[in-house]
């Protein structure tokens, strides 16, 4: 009987765990673009003081945004730490070079094999870490 019972409080206390662990991380809201950095050389560029704000908003299936002189929107999931882009629409004016940095980063993350665009993430606190090549990452500060 008493290793019954802490046969099931295990299994109890395993599920709750797991549970936790388990859970999505949430990307809704809006997020401002504010920097890149590569952990392999040091090296960090952020916004020129002129430069536009770019902002992505994520909704439960859809995000949003815009560079300042163009927007973009499509459709996204999120899966064991990675951010899928399904869908990728922008327009096309003129990019400043801030604004032409972050198409570009989108642009080369798509998996031609998949037919989406895929990058690992992760949020700590207001801050969200985009990796988009090996190393190299995008920062962004929820608004």
């Amino acid at each position: 009987m008493i290793s019954t019972l802490l046969f099931v409080l295990a299994n109890v206390v395993s599920c709750s765990n797991n549970d936790s662990i388990n859970k999505p991380v949430n990307l809704y809201g809006s997020w401002e673009l504010k920097q890149y950095q590569d952990k392999t050389t040091g090296a960090s560029i952020t916004a020129p003081d002129n430069a536009e704000i770019i902002v992505i908003t994520f909704k439960e299936t859809k995000f949003e945004g815009n560079t300042g002189r163009n927007s973009f929107s499509g459709n996204y999931i999120t899966e064991s730490g990675v951010l899928f882009l399904l869908e990728y629409s922008t327009t096309e004016v003129a990019e400043s070079e801030w604004g032409g940095k972050f198409t570009d980063t989108i642009v080369s993350t798509y998996n031609s094999r998949d037919k989406r665009y895929q990058m690992p993430f992760s949020i700590e606190g207001n801050i969200l870490k985009i990796e988009y090549k090996p190393a190299q990452f995008m920062y962004f500060e929820k608004l």
